[in-house]
């Protein structure tokens, strides 16, 4: 009886420090999400609607500490997923100073695609903070053709937070990245 006590005890201390460690695994990293996480501090959030490309939304979000007047700023990027039972939305950031080496990927990515697509499976994926990952794969299909698929996952933990993108679609992504880019140094700079 004792034995079988000490392993259930164990067992629940094993699932506890476990599910702790995945807890601090998916913790953002990002400085707009810390900030938004502390207490004891008035912020104004102003929100700036980018658009959409192939279902997924982007928005600025200026962030403004009252007390301090400092300002920081991130991109938005919104993914849905719809089930019977009713539809989730996840959203995840990119800090204004990541939409640079994000743009360099995104760029690299849109010449990957525009080559031939190779005979095996190859993934390209840029990774932010916040657990926002962009990028493309190629894969073969039943006939044996080779095709590139643009993705955009929000939040590193579900594959739900996942939109696959046709590769014609890339340049719409970039185009939008780039007004992020340049609507966020703008707003920063006020």
């Amino acid at each position: 009886m004792k034995k079988l006590l000490l392993t259930i005890v164990c067992s629940v201390f094993a699932l506890v420090a476990s599910s702790q460690e995945k807890l601090s695994e998916s913790a953002s990293k990002s400085q707009v999400v810390e900030l938004l996480a502390k207490d004891g501090i008035l912020l104004e959030k102003q929100f700036y609607p980018l658009g959409s490309v192939a279902g997924v939304e982007f928005e600025n979000l200026i962030l403004t500490d009252i007390t301090t007047g400092k300002k920081t700023g991130a991109l938005r990027v919104t993914t849905s997923y719809y089930s019977s039972i009713g539809s989730d939305d996840y959203i995840g950031t990119l800090d204004a100073d990541e939409l640079d080496a994000c743009l360099k990927s995104m760029n690299y990515i849109k010449e990957q695609v525009a080559k031939p697509a190779p005979s095996i499976y190859t993934e390209y994926e840029y990774s932010t903070r916040d657990g926002v990952s962009m990028g493309c794969y190629c894969s073969t299909d039943r006939k044996g053709e080779s095709s590139w698929t643009i993705f955009i996952k929000t939040k590193k933990y579900t594959s739900r937070s996942t939109k696959h993108l046709k590769a014609d679609n890339l340049e719409a992504v970039i185009t939008t990245l780039e007004k992020a880019k340049t609507d966020l140094t703008t707003h920063l700079a006020k």
